[in-house]
């Protein structure tokens, strides 16, 4: 790449700049509030950790262990520490998603993945909020850098030290959010696949990979064994997430409180897609985290065997609702009081607006990219694996939320289209994005309902 294409710092100057002031806004709004529901339990858990030296919660451990570090330092305010931290790593993440698109499309597609990452509302949206997303992306993203550059630097000449780097950097990630551990098995055969050309180098950079996630989980998996008497590699959230997933009554939070029942989201066409709803199961009750968890899992999988028809007509609905235009913040913003400027009626009905907006031009933005990107295979290819790994663990619970996996690759391909070394789309890639596509748009047909009372609860 020549040097008149390179990102450089200086690029990036106006668009972090714009980030910060966007997520500034929101974490303003946000200063002084506790959260709902999960935000509380998040701040509860890190307390009792720093407070009395043991964690009692079913999520994986990093996120409550640093609002316990956070309550050390700051006591009460450590919910506001969070947020301001948020601004921070916001702007790691924003310069690697930047880094990602320039490794395969120049400097221009470097400078377009750092704006669309800047004025992404969804993701903007988590600064104000209490849950985990922003620390996982801080994590997860420069992983994906790594495993880039190591498939990018030649089949036998990358660093073998990018491979453990990658592998330590998911495991906490994984650590963070319990659903990565299913992409881990994914990306080390990634690995293996994208430096296939080395040989027996390749095998030996992918064991690399995996040995250095499992070191990093092995220490909090130990403890769950002598805490639990199970095996347990993160968390025990998984029971939980089946129970409210595969279930009659499947709640999606992102919809929550729309309808008449908190656990029955809108949509009439939403409701025929799912069909008539059997009995639903009632959750195991056991003390035992890790004991109820595999409880609710084996209940989970004999209700689907039971109702074969129900379960892929829900599966269905679960998709819909992972690539529903509704996000989380708009969400929050319809039931948490929030101070100025997002106080304000007409701006945050703007906002809103705009964030569902956000989710359908990115994600066919990102289409458009992936055709036109033919000179980046290892990009495409890694992109199919993180959007693979989390459509499968969406199907257990599609709320919009679990698609943050998958925004650092979809803003990075989204940039492609801007791409110095953009070429035109073959036949094949062009036909491919527009099934994609129209795909998409018949996914969002059954969200307008949902996406309406969700904007309608702000006017």
């Amino acid at each position: 790449m020549a040097a008149s294409e390179r990102l450089r710092p200086v690029d990036l100057i106006a668009p972090l700049g714009a980030g910060l002031l966007v997520r500034a806004l929101v974490v303003w709004s946000f200063i002084g509030f506790a959260g709902t529901g999960d935000e509380r339990t998040y701040l509860g858990l890190g307390r009792d950790w720093h407070d009395f030296g043991a964690y009692g919660g079913m999520w994986a451990p990093l996120f409550p262990g640093l609002l316990g570090l956070l309550h050390g330092w700051f006591g009460d305010a450590a919910g506001d520490a969070l947020r301001v931290l948020h601004l921070g790593l916001a702007a790691w993440i924003g310069a690697t998603v930047a880094q990602i698109a320039a490794l395969f499309g120049g400097r221009r597609a470097g400078v377009a993945a750092a704006w669309i990452h800047a004025l992404y509302l969804p993701l903007a949206g988590f600064s104000g909020l209490l849950f985990s997303e922003v620390v996982f992306l801080a994590l997860f993203t420069p992983a994906l850098l790594q495993l880039l550059l190591l498939a990018k630097k030649g089949q036998g000449s990358a660093p073998w030290w990018r491979a453990p780097l990658a592998g330590a950097l998911v495991g906490l990630a994984t650590l963070t959010r319990e659903s990565t551990l299913l992409l881990v098995p994914l990306l080390t055969l990634w690995v293996a696949w994208s430096v296939r050309a080395a040989g027996a180098r390749a095998i030996a950079l992918a064991g690399v990979f995996a040995l250095a996630t499992t070191l990093v989980l092995s220490p909090w998996t130990a403890r769950n064994l002598h805490a639990y008497g199970h095996l347990v590699p993160v968390a025990t959230s998984t029971g939980g997430s089946t129970f409210v997933g595969i279930n009659a009554y499947d709640v999606n939070f992102d919809l929550a409180g729309l309808g008449a029942s908190a656990v029955d989201a809108p949509g009439a066409l939403r409701a025929r897609l799912r069909g008539p709803r059997p009995e639903p199961w009632t959750s195991d009750a056991s003390p035992n985290f890790a004991e109820r968890a595999q409880i609710n899992v084996r209940q989970a999988l004999g209700y689907a065997r039971e109702h074969p028809t129900f379960y892929a007509r829900s599966r269905v609905v679960e998709f819909v609702d992972l690539v529903s235009p509704v996000s989380f913040i708009v969400r929050s913003l319809r039931i948490g009081p929030v101070s100025p400027p997002l106080a304000a009626t007409p701006v945050r009905q703007g906002f809103a607006v705009a964030a569902v907006l956000a989710v359908p031009l990115l994600m066919l933005l990102a289409l458009r990219g992936w055709a036109r990107a033919r000179s980046a295979p290892v990009l495409c290819s890694l992109a199919l694996t993180v959007v693979f790994g989390t459509c499968a663990f969406a199907l257990v619970n599609g709320m919009s939320r679990y698609r943050v996996t998958a925004l650092p690759v979809l803003i990075a391909l989204a940039a492609m289209a801007y791409a110095t070394t953009a070429t035109p789309p073959s036949r094949v890639r062009r036909l491919i994005a527009t099934a994609g596509a129209v795909l998409l748009v018949l996914a969002w047909i059954p969200s307008l309902e949902p996406t309406r009372l969700a904007l309608a609860g702000l006017w």
